[in-house]
Parts: structure tokens; sequence; C-alpha cells
């Protein structure tokens, strides 16, 4: 599949993030049963962060920069000075040259382009975990799912294995999100992953078919897919560490 584009994926962040910072007001002391250590104040909080060492990576330029987490705000204070977080590093992103240095995390150049999506990824993950906390539903475009299906796939699995991660099931499995179309071959050996475009009918170990959102949620490890015993390993082999 082919990314969204930062102009994309700023429209979408902005979007949830107006979201989470409505379903949070006033209950900030709620659990999180998908972040069973955090109440809602602490999923805000996070997010702000992630908002400040983002616009730092990109402001920098070359090399990780030196970071610390902000001091937790008063409940007060704090949705507004996350979301003032969040509309500083969107602006950034998108002014930014996309082909400028920004360090990054994972295998990828290590360019502005990489954090729009970063970014909304983690909008809709944790937008997903408040509105679980509170009772609601957070609707996640169909192609925004896909997109994060692919950083899953094409972006966290390469990461992980620079960083020892090892795989007990090998061979090829393909991901398929019913709903946009996109289809993924996975080749893992116990210690490599290679992830690419698949076609229809190529041959793999196992199959797993759902609707991009379904497929978004069970690799983040927010709901599980029924699937038989084969499916559920691969799947979870494949899900974000």
């Amino acid at each position: 599949m082919n990314p969204l584009d930062t102009a994309r994926h700023v429209e979408a962040t902005r979007a949830v993030g107006a979201e989470v910072w409505r379903m949070a007001e006033n209950r900030l002391d709620a659990a999180v049963p998908a972040c069973p250590e955090w109440r809602i104040r602490d999923v805000v909080h996070h997010l702000g962060n992630v908002a400040s060492f983002i616009r730092a990576c990109v402001e920098q330029g070359v090399g990780e920069p030196e970071f610390t987490d902000a001091e937790m705000r008063p409940d007060e204070r704090l949705i507004e000075w996350a979301a003032e977080e969040w509309d500083r590093v969107l602006d950034r992103l998108a002014a930014a040259d996309p082909l400028a240095a920004a360090w990054n995390w994972s295998t990828q150049p290590h360019i502005v382009a990489f954090w729009p999506r970063c970014l909304t990824h983690e909008a809709f993950v944790h937008g997903w975990d408040i509105a679980d906390a509170v009772g609601e539903s957070l609707a996640i475009p169909a192609e925004v799912a896909a997109d994060g299906v692919d950083e899953i796939l094409a972006v966290h699995l390469a990461a992980g294995v620079r960083d020892g991660r090892r795989f007990a099931r090998t061979g090829r499995i393909e991901v398929h999100s019913t709903d946009t179309g996109d289809r993924w071959l996975v080749e893992t050996a116990a210690a490599s992953v290679r992830t690419r475009a698949a076609a229809p009918g190529e041959s793999c170990d196992a199959r797993i078919a759902a609707t991009a959102e379904d497929l978004y949620l069970d690799l983040w490890g927010r709901t599980r897919l029924p699937l038989d015993p084969n499916e559920r390993e691969w799947a979870d082999q494949l899900a974000a560490g």
C-alpha cells in the first residue's frame, strides 16, 4: 500500500485529537482498561509528551534529542497543555520539509516524513483507549487503519529485529485488509523479517483476513480477532511490541 501523505496524517490527527480532549474532559480519574497502570490523565500526559518529543526531533534535525517528560500538570490545566503541544507539533510538521533530517527510532530514513504517521497512530490507539475507558466508540477510518497496519508490519517489526526481537514462527503469512484491499506478505526467519505487498493467491503458511480497523486493533493488542490457533500464533507474533 501507499502510506498516507503528511497532509492527510495531519488532518486525521487534528480531528481525532479534538475527540480525545472532549472525551477526557472531566474524566481524568477514570481507569483505562487497555493500559492497566494508567488513568485517563496519564494517557493525556503521555500524548502531550509524545507531541513535545516529536517536535524536538524535528527541530533538532540530526541525532536523538535529549528529552525529559514534562511534569504532570494539574487536572484543570492538563488537557489544555496537551492540546497546545499537539497543535504546535502539527503546525510544525505541516510546515516542515518532509525530507529534512529528523531522528527517529526506526530503521527507516531519519527524516521529518516519518513523524506525521507515527503521531497519527499514537492519537488513534490512545484515543481508542480513552473511548473504551469512558464507554464511547472511536471511529478509525479504513485508510487510517490500513496505514497503521502497514506501519506495524513494515516498520515496527524491522525495528524490533534490530533491537533483538526473535520469531518462533518462521515462514510466510499474508495479512489482508478486506475493506481496503491491501495485502501484505510478511516473511520471517528466526532473526529477520521482510514485509512486502502480496499478490492474491501467493503461497503462504497462514492467512489473516479482516477489516483494516479489526486488524489494526488486534495488532495493537486492543481487541482479538476470532482466529484459529495457527492464525492466532502468527497474529501475536506480528503484534506491535
